[in-house]
């Protein structure tokens, strides 16, 4: 093997180790079983509907919590449409297991042709996991061997974790290129430190694109039930809001345990 083939074998496996060394799932050390919100922004490679959405994330409780999530009034039709690269903002529950969250009912996959792991994970998903978590969560071997009509199990990231000693709700962000942990510190309403610590980076030139972000944002609690038509109503500016209820225009987001 010539120096020139070594060399490019030599930065593709230091590429692969980095980008190994990133996939963890968010960190969720409570007590096994603990539950929360999760919650993650999805972005769409091409225009879709809430419907399809919702059938792709395989949200509970009709089209409630997706309204709710995204500031859309509850008479919203499932048919609305939702343009390419519009960030639609995911709520799910998330249960701790063995130091990591996941959701309670993870998104179903079904492999249809042309389907790589890679594709899935970075296009179907936005980027929100990688093809390595959803080859650990399903125990596959050799993540270029999946087959037509295989069902893939998606482990979005998610975590119960307080931050600081404070209550948050952990944001799935997915990272894109050109994205700077500054930049996505000041739109989110955190430090640079804080993103750093969470997600194990020891410096802002190690985030990564199509790599989920852990990102941590305020929280607050309720006493209104979640069987509640408007339950729950999370909007894109951080203001968590109830038409009835106990929690109105709170400038926080959700974090109470599901029931």
């Amino acid at each position: 093997m010539g120096f020139f083939a070594t060399a490019l074998l030599a930065v593709f496996f230091a590429y692969a180790f980095a980008i190994a060394s990133t996939v963890e799932s968010f960190n969720c050390s409570g007590s096994s079983g603990t539950t929360c919100n999760g919650l993650v922004g999805y972005v769409p490679a091409n225009a879709t509907t809430l419907s399809n959405i919702s059938t792709l994330f395989a949200i509970q409780n009709s089209l409630n919590s997706l309204l709710g999530a995204n500031n859309f009034p509850l008479t919203t039709s499932p048919n609305q449409s939702v343009s390419a690269q519009q960030t639609v903002r995911i709520l799910f529950p998330c249960i701790c297991r063995n130091g990591t969250g996941y959701p309670v009912n993870p998104p179903v996959h079904t492999v249809v042709s042309g389907d790589t792991m890679s594709d899935i994970a970075t296009v179907v998903f936005s980027g929100l996991v990688t093809y390595q978590q959803i080859q650990a969560f399903n125990n596959v071997k050799d993540a270029s061997l999946i087959v037509i009509g295989q069902e893939l199990k998606i482990p979005l990231p998610c975590s119960c974790d307080e931050v600081g000693g404070e209550k948050v709700v952990h944001y799935g962000y997915a990272v894109e290129s050109g994205d700077t942990v500054g930049g996505i510190a000041q739109e989110f309403n955190t430090t640079e430190e804080t993103l750093l610590a969470l997600n194990g980076l020891g410096s802002p030139k190690d985030l990564l694109a199509n790599v989920p972000l852990d990102v941590p944002l305020k929280a607050c609690t309720t006493m209104v039930g979640n069987n509640s038509l408007d339950y729950p109503l999370l909007v894109a500016n951080g203001t968590y809001i109830f038409t009835a209820g106990n929690c109105v225009m709170c400038s926080c987001y959700a974090a109470n345990n599901w029931t």
